[in-house]
């Protein structure tokens, strides 16, 4: 799960727009994970910008992480759903900039949907 909430703060972060929806939605999937205290919510959240940040300083770095945590998934069944959480993201404010178009592509390839 750590890698899915990883690809989904990169794809948050890839744009540099954070919108609110964005948010609250990554807080509701730390609470599935099983974080249900907001201070536990806060840390894990903050870890995990922490190991994403680096990579959203350029698109190549970004896009090269993007396929590390993509690699992470292996199944057929994961991948479609990895791939529409991913999705939600990006397309949340309705405003989905040429960057997080090519990431969700190359996502779409390394998947093969």
């Amino acid at each position: 799960m750590q890698a899915l909430f990883d690809l989904l703060i990169l794809a948050m972060y890839v744009d540099g727009h954070l919108t609110t929806f964005e948010d609250e939605h990554l807080q509701q999937l730390l609470v599935a994970m099983g974080y249900a205290d907001e201070i536990d919510r806060q840390r894990e959240f903050d870890a995990a910008v922490t190991r994403m940040r680096p990579h959203v300083q350029s698109f190549q770095e970004a896009r090269e992480q993007m396929i590390v945590l993509a690699e992470l998934f292996t199944t057929r069944k994961q991948q479609p759903q990895v791939y529409a959480a991913v999705e939600n993201i990006v397309t949340s404010d309705a405003h989905v900039t040429s960057r997080e178009s090519a990431l969700l592509s190359e996502l779409r390839l390394r998947f093969r949907l």
